[in-house]
């Protein structure tokens, strides 16, 4: 300590008078290695250096730029360097700060990658906010979106104002044969308006012509930029060239640029070629439309709304059951991820909380033990705005390196999330880490250094110098409201971990009952597939149901099928359907409401491939439905009690279409099956029914089957054979939409599944840190009360009474923060309501044993420095100065 104080006289003057305070402050870092001789050393040398290295400046700077003229750029580089220097000498608790830290950046930056992708990133399209989206609705068809009327969309083109132009769209997949192979590409019927609407141009050619979108128009095709690339090899004389579309020769008129494969996979484009004046036409389309300047959508949906009152005069829908709906057309293709986007925002954020105020309770108890050398430097000369942007440059250099870390981490996190969730994203959402990732990290990166920072600057300015200067020992256990800040950012932690778990373990609870819920079909050893034939070689039913038929002979014959049956709607894939009415059957429901009936067209053999259970009656056999003297069907059990309430077997009651209860139309019920969840484990099944396949006949037009077989062994092993079946019965029919049904199902739970991973993800994230800011604050306060608890204990206290004590101030904590983040957890859970199958957000279960997990981690992480506490050597504790 001589040496050391013989070095000081190398300072000037004003800084000499400090003597006694910086010999102090070394003694008491002396004094926390003591017993370790290396240790000893290096600190000694780190002062002597600081003291050598600093006098010359120290002495330069008084006589030419005066005590307080420091430039700002080099005042942070000082505080930078000071600050490295500082978290070196700290490395464990300094690692922890930057795990935290990187842990909290990484989930915002995947979440952000992810939300950035589905709600901000503009469409690739001219002025993309004009841009809305056409269907129509039927409430009292309990029907959000029916689909759009051709003859409808007509009436509106010529009527609508709102509007500069607008099309009409209709997704297919078709069968595309080229160089002996055939492939099922995904394509689109569109209107000759929709390059107007979207205002691209082709890269190539032209786009269909209005005289081209006529019915029996030329036969023409416009195909996709990565269609022209992969199969053209991006040639210039594309135009011109023929391609074999559903066995038909097409000519290609166009090649359209990449983005207008929005928002699908969109490979090539027909003309839709509509006729207005076909009575009884389906609602089978979209729309697109983009609005005028200076449009509001509300404006445009009252102009639609008048536009389709030319639709009632034409005796089109003389019941007003059909009115347009229309939207922005982002809202429409982001309307399903709202709630998942809304909960994965909240649950990075949250983590994010979480993380600043258990830095900010480590910071501020560092700020506490450090309350001697700042005052030191403030009775230098150092003022509270100096000390505050040396403390928030501390907090920004850690945010830095936590934002480097978490940036990296939560892309790679981000990419082995979707590919745990493959296809659930649209194919129009782009997650990349570009620049607007990076100038989010930036914006994290500042945001954490001003939250987790600001605590420990602000307390800065309340200290009063003297008082610091005159206090003597090597620890301070802080102010009483410097301590009751530490325990609020605990409460406050705590309070948000209660928040994340319930969500987390609801969801968790909610998926667990999803996949306990009977399909009502058989999940296991089935394969599907379908096909579709083209109009030119199969141009009537009776020659598509010969076909349907042949496939259905040929798989029952392949080795380890045990069953093979056919369905035009097999179940997770699509919906088809019709208006019946009850022979003896109960009217409408409340307001008028008659719900879509989904109808099927099935095989025979179809009921026992899918395992599908009779309740009533019994399924159809061989040909029966053949003679259309003796119509039949099968209905489930949501069509019989909708018709039917109250009757227990409604077998041999008999239904008819809607609106044709002619002599010979009747359909006599020959069975009731069980319903299936055909549109998913979450959605209730609607009324439904199956006709027999052997009731097609030539006036019909089925084109597209699929087909369910079931095998002995592992059904993915069976596409292979039946691949060969088809290439033998037809070589230009491709097999499309392959899955096996544990696949399709596993698909259809995917997002719920990814959604409940990541939020149980955040909660686990959010215990730790709880966890760790409990386990932070009682360090901390028993390694300032040591000498406080070796007089209790020098007193008679035992060590019992030092651990309860210890073990009572953390659980204090939980309670705390129990007793606000409970009631904010059943107010933050209405957000994930319709997630929530089989299991209440009020969930009492759920609650206790998140409290219980709290409770039972608190406690254990307040023990650890409860037992040093109770082993403190009060002859020790007494003797520290």
């Amino acid at each position: 300590m001589a040496a050391y104080r013989l070095l000081l006289r190398l300072l000037p003057a004003e800084l000499r008078t400090y003597t006694d305070d910086m010999t102090a402050l070394l003694a008491a870092e002396l004094g926390r290695v003591r017993g370790n001789a290396r240790a000893s050393m290096m600190t000694w040398f780190a002062a002597a250096w600081d003291v050598v290295r600093r006098a010359p400046h120290e002495h330069w700077r008084r006589r030419h730029l005066g005590a307080h003229r420091e430039g700002r750029m080099r005042s942070f580089i000082t505080d930078l360097r000071y600050a490295v220097r500082s978290f070196a000498r700290q490395k464990g608790s300094t690692a922890v700060i930057l795990a935290t830290l990187t842990l909290a950046v990484a989930a915002n930056t995947a979440v952000f990658t992810l939300l950035d992708g589905l709600f901000l990133r503009p469409f690739p399209f001219d002025d993309p906010n004009r841009l809305a989206y056409l269907n129509e609705q039927a409430p009292k068809w309990n029907l959000e979106y029916t689909g759009i009327n051709y003859g409808d969309f007509y009436l509106w083109r010529q009527n609508a104002h709102a509007f500069e132009s607008m099309a009409l769209i209709d997704e297919e997949s078709v069968n595309l044969a080229q160089g002996g192979t055939a492939d099922r590409v995904d394509g689109a019927r569109v209107t000759h308006d929709l390059p107007a609407v979207l205002r691209i141009k082709p890269v190539l050619g032209r786009f269909f012509s209005p005289e081209e979108d006529k019915p029996k128009g030329p036969d023409v095709v416009v195909i996709g930029y990565g269609m022209w690339r992969s199969r053209f090899a991006g040639a210039r004389d594309v135009v011109g060239r023929t391609m074999r579309i559903n066995s038909k020769p097409h000519t290609i008129i166009g090649v359209m640029p990449a983005e207008a494969e929005f928002p699908g996979n969109v490979q090539l484009w027909l003309p839709l070629a509509g006729d207005p004046n076909l009575p009884y036409q389906s609602y089978g389309y979209e729309g697109i439309a983009r609005l005028k300047p200076g449009v509001t959508i509300e404006q445009a949906r009252q102009d639609l709304v008048a536009a389709h009152r030319a639709v009632y005069a034409a005796q089109r829908d003389t019941s007003h059951v059909v009115s347009p709906r229309i939207q922005f057309l982002r809202d429409r293709y982001v309307a399903d991820f709202k709630t998942i986007g809304t909960a994965l925002g909240a649950g990075g954020v949250l983590v994010l909380l979480i993380a600043c105020a258990n830095v900010a309770g480590a910071m501020l108890a560092r700020a506490i033990f450090r309350k001697r050398e700042i005052g030191i430097r403030m009775a230098l000369g150092a003022n509270a705005s100096r000390l505050t942007r040396q403390l928030l440059t501390e907090s920004l250099a850690l945010a830095a390196m936590a934002g480097v870390a978490g940036t990296w981490l939560g892309w790679w996190g981000l990419r082995a999330l979707l590919a745990s969730v493959p296809d659930q994203l649209p194919r129009w959402v782009h997650v990349g880490a570009d620049a607007r990732v990076l100038l989010f990290s930036v914006a994290i990166v500042a945001v954490t250094a001003v939250l987790f920072g600001l605590i420990p600057a602000l307390e800065v300015r309340r200290q009063d110098v003297s008082s610091v200067i005159g206090t003597n020992g090597t620890r301070t256990t802080g102010s009483v409201p410097q301590r009751r800040v530490l325990d609020s950012l605990v409460v406050v932690e705590i309070a948000l971990a209660a928040v994340l778990l319930v969500g987390g373990a609801l969801l968790v609870r909610a998926f667990s009952n999803l996949r306990d819920v009977d399909p009502g079909f058989r999940v296991d050893n089935v394969a599907t597939f379908r096909v579709s034939l083209p109009h030119t070689n199969y141009s009537n039913g009776e020659k598509q149901k010969a076909f349907y038929q042949a496939v259905l002979d040929r798989l029952n014959a392949i080795p380890g099928v045990t069953g093979a049956g056919a369905i035009t709607c097999p179940p997770l894939s699509c919906h088809w359907g019709s208006f019946y009415s009850a022979e003896g059957g109960a009217p409408p429901g409340p307001n008028g409401t008659d719900p879509v009936v989904l109808t099927r067209i099935a095989s025979p053999g179809y009921f026992s491939a899918m395992g599908i259970k009779i309740r009533h009656g019994r399924f159809f056999t061989g040909n029966e439905g053949v003679d259309h003297k003796a119509r039949v069907v099968v209905v489930n059990e949501s069509f019989a009690k909708r018709m039917w309430p109250g009757v227990n077997d409604p077998t041999g009651k008999r239904i008819s279409y809607r609106g044709d209860t002619s002599a010979g139309r009747w359909f006599t019920v020959l069975g009731v099956s069980k319903d299936d969840r055909h549109y998913g484990l979450a959605v209730p099944m609607r009324p439904g029914l199956y006709f027999p396949m052997a009731a097609i006949d030539s006036t019909d037009d089925y084109g597209s089957f699929a087909f369910a077989v079931h095998t002995a062994g592992e059904p993915s092993l069976i596409f292979p054979p039946m691949r060969s079946v088809m290439r033998e019965l037809d070589p230009d029919l491709p097999m499309y939409q392959t899955r096996t049904m544990r696949g399709a199902l596993s698909a259809s739970l995917a997002t719920r599944r990814a959604i409940a991973a990541a939020l149980s993800t955040f909660a686990t994230i959010a215990l730790m840190l709880a966890v760790g800011g409990i386990y932070a604050v009682l360090s901390y306060v028993v390694g300032h009360r040591r000498r406080e608890i070796g007089i209790r204990m020098a007193l008679g206290a035992q060590r019992a009474q030092v651990l309860r004590m210890v073990v009572r101030q953390g659980l204090k904590l939980v309670i705390g923060g129990l007793f606000v983040g409970i009631p904010l957890s059943v107010a933050a859970m209405r957000v994930l309501s319709s997630l929530l199958i089989g299991v209440s957000p009020k969930d009492p279960l759920t609650y206790i044993v998140v409290a219980a997990i709290l409770t039972l981690t608190g406690l254990g992480a307040a023990f650890v420095p409860a037992r040093r506490a109770a082993g403190v050597d009060p002859t020790v504790a007494l003797s520290e100065s």
